[in-house]
């Protein structure tokens, strides 16, 4: 068969993104902490742009309550501070493992992705949508991550924590591994006779591999967690004004950008062309940048505003009136895409009259009601809470009671549900409720 080489021409349309652009969406994301390193940085670079805080130590400040701090070289590598520990050993290993620097890259923002158990504080959608990269690449990234030490790290739950623990040791515990994948609850149900029925096997084997089980860390991450917690300031309060909520910038956290005066003059009038040259460049870095902070702030007002008037019932009246909202209604209701809104909110915190709220935690799923309409996740949550807080401690509620009961007051939700809100606020399940048994609030449920 004879080959031909040809030379031609076509045409493509692919999307881009300006430098100007990346610069903003980093600057949106960032927290109050990351933005002012952000800051410091660009001025130790560049001479014509002035950076005043009304708050003379706000420059050296970290923000150590935040759940991601931002303020890397990168605007992905928004994991927390080097100073926490756990990142901190994970960074180490990904730099010593050989990885490519597109995976480097999605690991070291998933290893700051972690709560202070170890597991994961987002989702793999929402890591590929804030990091614009695709479903498969973020979690062939997951998984080199969670091939390092200690064992058990990035899991998405109990579950998937104790069988990388499994898998992590040699020879695997094969006969503990069918059990944490098929059987957990039952584990945690004490329910041996019923283990052993399913698979087979003999009361003893079921008894050793669930004494395997227990010895297993099920917050392999709590070891790290040994950094002090810092104050949290708010970014911004929203307050009762004349029958309605304002928002208010937290000014403390606000910086003052403007140009150098002295630098620009000498644009006029320049020792040499070199020099014209640069200050020409700085000039429109520096304006840049003020114009990305200024979109910062017009879009993140435009997001509280948008929070403040869909959670009315719950700055008036508390938790339990949280009312179902995404981010894509929040989103659809401003005309911006749903990423720009996810990061506008990430790291952010807010005063309510309600108390200090991290702005992520006020988007809340729906369950549906009788009457047609949706209640909030949290509200359920506050609910269940209730529940087990005055319920009968000798003769506890099951998941099914609690459902039933929040069917007789109009909210659909089955008990599976019951369950993983009831996790979600680390609460056991009847039987351990009664029984004081070990597994605790990471525990993946009960069939109750």
């Amino acid at each position: 068969m004879k080959m031909n080489a040809t030379l031609g021409q076509t045409q493509a349309q692919q999307l881009s993104l300006s430098p100007q652009l990346k610069q903003s969406l980093y600057i949106l994301q960032l927290s109050a902490a990351g933005l002012a390193d952000y800051l410091q940085e660009q001025s130790l670079g560049n001479p014509l742009l002035s950076v005043a805080w009304r708050t003379p130590g706000m420059r050296k400040r970290r923000s150590g309550g935040s759940l991601r701090e931002g303020g890397g070289a990168e605007p992905q590598d928004q994991g927390r501070r080097s100073a926490d520990t756990l990142e901190s050993v994970l960074l180490e290993q990904l730099h010593t493992s050989g990885i490519g620097q597109r995976r480097m890259r999605i690991a070291r923002f998933l290893a700051g992705n972690l709560d202070d158990s170890g597991y994961m504080a987002i989702s793999v959608q929402e890591a590929a949508d804030v990091l614009g990269e695709s479903l498969t690449e973020v979690e062939d990234a997951l998984r080199h991550l969670q091939m390092l030490e200690p064992a058990g790290i990035a899991a998405r739950n109990i579950r998937e924590c104790l069988l990388l623990q499994i898998a992590s040791k040699r020879p695997e515990n094969g006969c503990a591994a069918i059990i944490v994948e098929d059987c957990l609850d039952d584990v945690a149900g004490g329910r041996l006779k019923k283990i052993a029925d399913k698979l087979g096997i003999t009361i003893e084997e079921v008894r050793q591999a669930v004494g395997y089980i227990r010895g297993l860390d099920p917050r392999p991450g709590l070891r790290f967690s040994s950094s002090l917690v810092g104050y949290i300031e708010p970014d911004a309060y929203i307050r009762a004004e004349n029958g309605r909520f304002a928002v208010e910038w937290n000014a403390a956290l606000v910086p003052n950008l403007s140009i150098d005066a002295n630098y620009e003059r000498l644009l006029s009038n320049p020792a040499c062309r070199e020099t014209k040259a640069f200050l020409s460049g700085s000039l429109r870095s520096a304006k840049w940048l003020i114009r990305g902070v200024e979109q910062r702030y017009a879009t993140l007002l435009r997001v509280l505003t948008a929070i403040a008037e869909l959670q009315s019932d719950f700055l008036q009246r508390g938790i339990g009136f949280l009312q179902p909202m995404t981010m894509k209604t929040v989103a659809d209701r401003l005309g911006l895409h749903e990423s720009t809104v996810s990061r506008a909110v990430r790291d952010k915190f807010v005063q309510t009259p309600q108390g200090l709220y991290e702005l992520g935690h006020l988007f809340t799923s729906g369950v549906p009601t009788v009457s047609g309409g949706n209640a909030s996740a949290e509200s359920v949550k506050v609910l269940i809470r209730q529940y087990i807080d005055g319920e009968n401690k000798r003769n506890p509620l099951s998941d099914q009671q609690m459902a039933d009961r929040l069917a007789a007051e109009g909210i659909r939700i089955s008990r599976r549900t019951v369950m993983k809100y009831r996790e979600q606020i680390q609460l056991l399940s009847s039987r351990l409720r009664a029984d004081g048994s070990p597994i605790a609030d990471k525990d993946s449920g009960s069939a109750e």
